[in-house]
């Protein structure tokens, strides 16, 4: 898992020095990034979502579906609840990405190869349920401004019409041509490239100083891969037996580090985007060592308890 986690973050940081000598090279703006940042929150995650629900059904897999759907928002919500109750509103960069994990980057890869294909599967609950809450609460707890969670924001946001949309593909069987599939494929794709591009594009304006000696953003990296996780799996030990791969499914999602979405959401909506980018940075190398202790956690006290 070591060796994953390590080329994961590789490849993270090879595409924000991509970022990086776009933006010194003088080919990226700053409106230019601020602009790519939007098309990635509207267009590019909503396609991922859609993208994850269009599998073949199957009984198993609708009550497997339905299993994660509240293990996620157990697990979200005992996230959200202690970034909280640790930062407050005041704090928003540090509730939002102590509060909001790096599911699609990290955990897909990790829960892929310790898990298998299958076990991918039940993640699809909580990228789609991450980015719907990472667009209502999280922009809500960021700026402060309860415009944002209004009824009828929440019904027009790209992220939840997405939801709906795939789980209705999923549960009706909509038949789907390949050439939808393969066009919501390829935009899709583009979501952890076109991140981690703008996240160098904020990293450029930055000094390697700087990026250290953000003290708060150590405690959001103690939060977010230490508190949460630990909380999360007492929790899960707690509840009743059954399910266990799809308990430690979520749980490795859960110790995930922050995701670089904050620091996109952060520069749309003009707040702190420098500390966002830290608390991406210090969390994506810490958790290397974090998470491989959590998934023996989870194979301890779940996995083998089946």
């Amino acid at each position: 898992m070591e060796i994953i986690l390590l080329k994961q973050i590789c490849i993270m940081f090879l595409l924000i020095l991509v970022g990086i000598f776009l933006v010194k090279k003088g080919y990226l703006s700053e409106q230019g990034g601020k602009d790519l940042g939007a098309i990635l929150l509207r267009v590019v995650i909503p396609c991922v979502i859609v993208k994850s629900y269009i599998t073949e059904y199957t009984p198993e897999k609708a009550a497997g579906l339905a299993i994660s759907v509240g293990l996620v928002l157990l697990a979200l919500g005992i996230s959200m609840a202690v970034s909280f109750l640790v930062f407050g509103t005041r704090r928003g960069i540090e509730n939002f990405g102590a509060s909001f994990c790096n599911v699609g980057f990290m955990g897909i890869p990790v829960v892929q190869a310790v898990m298998g294909e299958e076990a991918v599967f039940y993640l699809t609950a909580f990228i789609a349920l991450l980015n719907i809450l990472q667009w209502t609460y999280g922009v809500l707890i960021m700026t402060g401004n309860r415009e944002f969670v209004r009824a009828k924001v929440i019904v027009t946001n790209p992220a939840v019409l997405a939801f709906f949309l795939g789980i209705l593909l999923f549960v009706l069987r909509v038949p789907v041509p390949d050439i939808i599939v393969s066009t919501l494929g390829s935009i899709g794709s583009m979501n952890t490239p076109l991140a981690m591009i703008i996240l160098g594009t904020y990293l450029a304006n930055m000094s390697w100083k700087e990026l250290f000696q953000e003290k708060s953003a150590y405690v959001c990296t103690f939060i977010r891969l230490i508190v949460i996780p630990a909380v999360t799996l007492i929790v899960f030990c707690l509840l009743p037996a059954g399910a266990t791969e799809i308990k430690a499914v979520v749980l490795i999602a859960c110790c995930t580090p922050v995701g670089a979405n904050i620091a996109i959401f952060a520069r749309q909506y003009d707040k702190d985007y420098r500390l966002s980018v830290v608390t991406v940075c210090l969390t994506t190398i810490l958790s290397i060592v974090t998470v491989p202790v959590f998934y023996l956690f989870a194979e301890k006290f779940l996995l083998y308890n089946m």
